[in-house]
């Protein structure tokens, strides 16, 4: 916008008891104008009137404004760009957007729904043992995850098993860190002595359970791995193990020659 030279003249006609109004100053717009009026004597002859001149632009901070008349724009204004124009409403501020809502932490409470599927106890040889052997126990108890809502947001939580309590039901029992494995898949002779085996010193039938406890942590969706403090437990359905006794018993050869007989 370029700055324009600006003649304006002022008349003001003002019917009275006589006289003229003296040449006068003031600010229009924010500009120092001078004005003569016009006046109308007793005898009704006009005066002579005299113009007033403004300069052809004002300063600003924004810059030089051009002077028009008043209505044109805000306070008789007209402006290329808002930021021109004194008292001109000022552009809007950009809209923060609201930070994401933080999801609150839970506890094992609120994630112990998610664990499902009870343990497995199982015990070898099968359901039956001998009396002074090691029965070898095994929990079949693995990870497992779930997903779906907690605290009003998408969740994933993982359990992981970190210790098994067994109870074998002649009043003893063991807290081991190992689910443990068949006598086959850890290399060793059916009823040596393993991590979670047993050894029965009377006849009858036991009752076994296994009790599993398990570490959890959670991912809110768009967010990492956290843990939770402490464990859940789950305990397994019991079984059975029928002790039975051992009788000496001759045989025609031995255990090497005849690795099938009674008693090999």
């Amino acid at each position: 916008m370029q700055a324009l030279a600006a003649l304006f003249v002022v008349s003001a006609l003002v019917v009275g008891a006589g006289g003229t109004d003296p040449t006068s100053s003031g600010d229009w717009n924010g500009r120092a104008v001078e004005v003569t009026a016009t006046t109308t004597g007793d005898n009704g002859r006009a005066g002579t009137s005299e113009s007033a001149t403004d300069s052809a632009a004002i300063s600003s901070d924004a810059g030089a404004v051009p002077w028009v008349p008043p209505g044109s724009g805000p306070r008789g204004l007209v402006c290329d760009a808002p930021d021109w124009c004194p008292g001109s409403p000022a552009e809007p501020a950009a809209a923060t957007p609201a930070p994401a809502s933080t999801p609150g932490v839970p506890g094992l409470d609120e994630v112990a729904r998610f664990l499902v599927g009870d343990p497995r106890a199982v015990s070898e040889p099968g359901g039956w043992t001998v009396v002074g052997a090691q029965t070898n126990f095994i929990a079949v108890a693995g990870e497992r995850e779930r997903s779906g809502q907690l605290l009003g947001q998408p969740v994933t939580v993982h359990f992981t098993p970190v210790s098994y309590t067994w109870r074998y039901g002649d009043g003893a029992g063991q807290t081991v860190s190992t689910a443990g494995a068949s006598w086959a898949a850890s290399g060793l002779p059916d009823f040596a002595k393993t991590a979670t085996s047993h050894a029965y010193g009377n006849r009858g039938s036991y009752t076994v359970t296994v009790t599993v406890a398990f570490s959890a942590r959670y991912r809110f969706a768009g967010q990492g791995w956290a843990g939770i403090p402490g464990t859940l437990a789950l305990t397994s359905d019991p079984i059975t193990v029928t002790v039975k006794g051992v009788k000496t018993v001759l045989v025609g050869k031995t255990c090497v020659e005849n690795p099938t007989g009674p008693g090999c």
